[in-house]
């Protein structure tokens, strides 16, 4: 079908769907339509896969035609696919490897969610469970499952296909698990509410194992068998939580942990003190890790079991960004590369939450670009190369309506244009307080 009579289609499937109306239905159709519209979504998925694998294909060629490294080709598909999709460029990356996978390998799982037997989550658990194994297996696998892909829960899936991988060839997947030990790692993750997971990826059995211990210390604790330490309220996950990040920091039994704070608050609801006509109880914001209530913020701060050495920022006038700085070195280093990091909180390529890695230049120092807050930008290590790599182009306009850095413009190989721009300092989704007022309900 042309792309513009698909494009045509698809304007119309999405004008009928946005009329959609179930008042009128009995309560069977609209579990019927509830039915009929996940099928359509799988449906959907595997078009998009069909169109994504195509992509590949062209982009690829293009990519090496104009002189780009062929080992970086992937790189750069993959994160023009996270725009499209408005993800992460880890996101992109995986979509690009489904689409290659199911198009390529997979027939029968992609033919099953053509026509609606199984979703795209299905889908994506079958393409994990059959990754990394040996040439040939995973078509071999798909073929086996053929016929079991509609009558199996996603976690039936994940089981299937890795007992019939061992049973196809063992040797295979303990050369897989011997690979993934190899990818042990500790990640930390933002949590809401001023909390965050700190996760452990290694061998089951030691990983089981250390679980076990805290939880036979945690119950230790809870029964009073403990003489270095109560329960003091806390339930057993609480005092698990607490014994693991004291062991891993080296602290004993009461001893506070010493932090670093980067909190972004006003003075009016730290210490109630400023500008009256804010609210002291407008939440502040840890950069990079998200919002925090002021309550919570004021009891943290004066909790003495958590000493901490607090930064003072300074915001623009507006409230809204970090006051600028600059430097004369070419490479941005310090308190700049940090001020610029507090102010783009993560990386700041569109759709795009990698932790910073790179502070570079937006318009390059070979051409003139100053290295300055206004002209610098945080980057996770893969955006910092991808722009690099032949097609993409990225400008930065100034002003556009914020004090930060003004608006940045990412322009992809085939022409694409996203644009992007630091968030308010005070957390996504920051307004001054009277524009909050002026849209309240009660105003």
């Amino acid at each position: 079908m042309p792309s513009s009579t698909a494009s045509d289609h698809l304007a119309g499937v999405r004008e009928v769907l946005t009329r959609l109306d179930p008042e009128g239905l009995s309560d069977r159709e609209r579990l019927d339509l509830i039915r009929g519209l996940e099928e359509l979504k799988a449906v959907a998925a595997a078009a998009q896969v069909r169109v994504a694998e195509s992509f590949d294909t062209s982009a690829r060629c293009a990519h090496i035609s104009a002189g780009g490294d062929p080992a970086k080709a992937s790189r750069s598909i993959g994160s023009q696919l996270a725009l499209a999709l408005h993800t992460s460029p880890h996101r992109g990356d995986e979509f690009r490897a489904l689409s290659t996978a199911l198009v390529d390998q997979m027939p029968e799982t992609l033919a099953a969610l053509s026509r609606g037997a199984i979703g795209e989550h299905h889908a994506r658990v079958a393409f994990r469970a059959t990754s990394g194994l040996a040439p040939g297996m995973r078509e071999q696998i798909d073929a086996a499952l053929s016929s079991d892909l509609g009558t199996l829960s996603p976690r039936q899936l994940d089981a299937a296909c890795r007992r019939i991988a061992a049973s196809i060839d063992a040797a295979a997947v303990v050369d897989k698990i011997a690979r993934a030990a190899r990818s042990c790692r500790v990640t930390v993750h933002p949590a809401p509410e001023g909390m965050a997971y700190l996760s452990v990826l290694g061998p089951l059995p030691e990983v089981v194992g250390a679980y076990a211990a805290l939880k036979r210390a945690a119950e230790a604790v809870v029964a009073g068998a403990d003489e270095d330490e109560g329960p003091e309220g806390r339930g057993v996950g609480a005092i698990m939580t607490d014994r693991a990040l004291r062991l891993l920091s080296n602290r004993a039994v009461g001893q506070g942990q010493p932090v670093m704070v980067n909190l972004v608050i006003t003075d009016r609801a730290l210490l109630g003190e400023g500008d009256p006509g804010r609210s002291v109880d407008e939440p502040g914001q840890l950069p990079g890790h998200g919002p925090l209530a002021a309550p919570d913020a004021r009891a943290w701060l004066s909790n003495p079991a958590t000493p901490a050495r607090i930064r003072r920022l300074f915001t623009t006038p507006n409230g809204r960004d970090l006051t600028q700085m600059e430097s004369r070195s070419r490479v941005f280093t310090g308190a700049l590369a940090e001020i610029i990091g507090l102010r783009d909180q993560c990386c700041a390529a569109p759709w795009c939450d990698a932790p910073i890695r790179d502070v570079d230049h937006v318009t390059r120092h070979s051409d003139g670009g100053p290295t300055s807050y206004r002209n610098g930008q945080g980057l996770c290590e893969r955006c910092n190369d991808v722009k690099e790599q032949p097609g993409w182009v990225v400008t930065r306009a100034s002003g556009a309506g914020t004090d930060a850095a003004g608006v940045t413009t990412w322009t992809t190989p085939t022409g694409q244009v996203h644009s992007t721009s630091p968030p308010p300092i005070l957390g996504p989704g920051w307004r001054p307080n009277h524009d909050i007022l002026a849209d309240s309900p009660a105003a």
